[in-house]
């Protein structure tokens, strides 16, 4: 069983670019009737330079790589807000670190835009036992 302690990173991992394709097929198996997703002109109509990635994609990508580090089973709550919008071309870095131990193991999630700008942030809590 892996000891964890307060202030420790869990993981800080960079994401390669979703890209249009997969942003497109996530809407599809989502069934996301949401146009800022897939129509450029609807993207530019409400601001953007570009569609939207899904902020779901982000939290499913928190998903797995917080799986990946404690345990298949291991994940208990996860919830994440959406502070900034994600284009297809992004490069995310994804962070995990600790701020609670006991029964559960709590983390503060943030995902960033190489930039730094911030794009979403949570809390995750992990069963470890």
């Amino acid at each position: 069983m892996t000891e964890y302690l307060k202030g420790d990173v869990l993981f800080e991992q960079k994401l390669p670019p979703s890209g249009r394709g997969r942003v497109v097929l996530f809407s599809e198996a989502t069934e996301d009737p949401n146009p800022i997703h897939v129509d450029d002109a609807f993207a530019a109509k409400a601001g953007f330079s570009n569609v939207l990635q899904q902020g779901p994609m982000t939290t499913a990508q928190f998903a797995r790589l917080l799986t990946d580090a404690a345990g298949k089973s291991s994940l208990k709550t996860l919830d994440v807000t959406f502070t900034a919008p994600v284009y297809p071309e992004d490069v995310l870095t994804l962070r995990a670190e600790i701020i609670g131990t006991g029964p559960l193991v709590r983390c503060a999630l943030t995902a960033s835009k190489a930039d730094g700008t911030q794009t979403a942030k949570g809390i995750a809590e992990l069963n470890v036992t």
